[in-house]
């Protein structure tokens, strides 16, 4: 995949152009870059034209999009942003925190495959602080407790899986409050009551977090990359 760089008034947009059987042009930023999917009807130089004439306004969302991407070597623990330092050694992934560094010394030599551990094993960790308010709560509303697994997914922080009874957690709720990890895990026991967003769901939801609103706004503020 080829990264072309679109430059206007000393300011650039690194973009991708990938034609698809689509009928409009869709732009979204992925990554560091804008990608751009093309219907084969509109030609690459209508499109950067577009761009120019909307300059500002891409480049702008291209700089927020840009502030959400952490760099390699910085990690996000519950709000607090740490150096990362990793030391090879043929032993498995342990860290440890140490003011603002985080030193991890494990046998994985990529980054992404690293970072997933640690914010794997510290959502872990986060899960069994709060564990027991949250069996209390559903022993409470005669609520099942559930399998809970982790994973990293770029479209969604949690879901409950109703054919296989559990419910999934994204390892990057790790970064925030541990508040955001309580309000997905009231979120998806609420589908067991109401699979859609229904009224009925967030009557349910309600109940299992009487001030699930802030969090169901601001949690669109996590970042998913890692």
């Amino acid at each position: 995949m080829d990264i072309n760089y679109l430059n206007y008034n000393n300011k650039t947009i690194p973009y991708v152009i990938i034609k698809k059987d689509n009928k409009n042009t869709y732009f979204r930023f992925k990554d560091k870059y804008l990608e751009i999917s093309k219907s084969k009807y509109v030609s690459n130089e209508s499109i950067t034209n577009f761009i120019l004439t909307n300059f500002d306004k891409f480049y702008h969302k291209y700089l927020d999009h840009a502030k959400k991407y952490p760099n390699e070597f910085e990690i996000i623990l519950e709000d607090i942003k740490y150096k990362l330092n990793v030391i090879n050694e043929n032993t498995k992934l342990k860290f440890k925190i140490d003011n603002n560094e985080l030193t991890v010394k494990t046998k994985l030599t990529d980054i992404t495959k690293i970072k997933k551990k640690i914010y794997e094993y510290h959502l872990i960790d986060m899960y069994n602080r709060i564990k027991d308010d949250v069996g209390e709560i559903l022993q409470k509303n005669n609520i099942e407790k559930l399998p809970i697994k982790t994973g990293y997914y770029k479209s969604k922080f949690g879901s409950y899986h109703r054919k296989h009874n559990e419910i999934t957690l994204n390892i990057v709720l790790a970064k925030a409050n541990i508040n955001y990890l309580y309000y997905v895990i009231m979120h998806e026991y609420a589908h067991t009551i109401a699979f859609d967003h229904s009224k009925k769901f967030y009557n349910a939801l309600e109940k299992l977090m009487p001030k699930y609103k802030y969090y169901d706004k601001s949690i669109k503020t996590i970042s998913i990359w890692l």
